[in-house]
């Protein structure tokens, strides 16, 4: 494991309001950026397929303002631009991410549960939660196996994903039920989640067809205990542009500015909140 601070190692690019590093282990490195004052509970929040995009970042500073530290890895893909196409493409062929296989966890996770362990050290041992999403969204799973992970949430897992049904509502089949990650890690997870030591959410909206409710499903059935799952809006669902609601917490959030309390993407967000102040934070600070 290596690690430069921006100061003195290899420089990635300045990004406001973000302090960052490089981070190495396992044969695997990449810049970090981290934003939040010390003492806020620390949080791992891993890119969607949009990359290291402007949603991303936005959702990023949300959690700061409320009081969380945030590790944005830059994973993939072009530096705060939006690039689904591009970087599915890319990560496709990618041996760090297992060329986006069923059943098989990516040996990026090894290296996010290594920066996982280094984000708590750098907070004082503090435990840490996890966020994927879409294409990460199952390897929030995978981190659970680290001990100072107590909380992760897999928002819209979406691998293997079937663009046929996404787009036309066609070629249901066995990947609807399938997941990017070992059954060797599902085990050691369920063990961590049986344990009561790591809690587990997992969300999506009712339309989504790159995520299908199978999914969760399979989740339910692989985690009895210390899973949590929540699904929002309706099947019948559309967001401002006429699509079917997918990115719970960056394209859905960000379309609605000035959204009600009972808007389904401000809903899951305080799901979200809810869930990490009962799991990162002492009870005598929290309210």
């Amino acid at each position: 494991m290596n690690v430069s601070d921006s100061a003195a190692g290899p420089r990635g690019p300045d990004l406001p309001g973000f302090e960052r590093f490089a981070f190495a282990s396992g044969g695997f490195s990449h810049f970090v950026y981290h934003a939040g004052e010390p003492g806020h509970p620390p949080l791992l929040l891993m890119p969607e397929i949009a990359g290291m995009s402007p949603g991303l970042l936005l959702f990023a500073r949300r959690l700061v303002q409320s009081r969380f530290r945030v590790y944005v890895p830059w994973l993939f893909g072009p530096f705060e631009q939006r690039a689904p196409l591009q970087n599915a493409i890319g990560l496709c062929i990618s041996r760090e991410f297992a060329n986006l296989r069923t059943g098989v966890s990516a040996p990026v996770t090894h290296w996010l549960r290594a920066l996982a362990g280094h984000i708590s050290e750098r907070n004082e041992g503090s435990r840490v939660g996890a966020i994927g999403m879409c294409l990460t969204g199952a390897f929030a799973l995978p981190l659970v196996i680290d001990p100072q992970v107590v909380a992760a949430v897999a928002a819209q897992p979406s691998v293997p994903l079937s663009p046929l049904f996404a787009w036309l509502g066609i070629g249901r089949g066995s990947w609807m039920h399938e997941l990017n990650i070992s059954d060797e890690d599902i085990a050691q997870v369920r063990e961590r989640l049986d344990s009561g030591q790591a809690q587990l959410l997992a969300v999506r909206c009712h339309a989504d067809r790159i995520c299908p409710h199978e999914k969760l499903q399979r989740l339910q059935e692989e985690f009895p205990n210390g899973l949590e799952t929540r699904e929002y809006g309706e099947e019948r669902s559309r967001n401002r542009l006429g699509d079917r609601p997918h990115a719970t917490f960056t394209k859905e959030y960000r379309l609605e500015p000035e959204a009600s309390d009972d808007h389904h993407s401000r809903r899951a967000y305080a799901d979200l909140l809810a869930f990490f102040d009962r799991h990162l934070r002492p009870a005598q600070s929290q309210g």
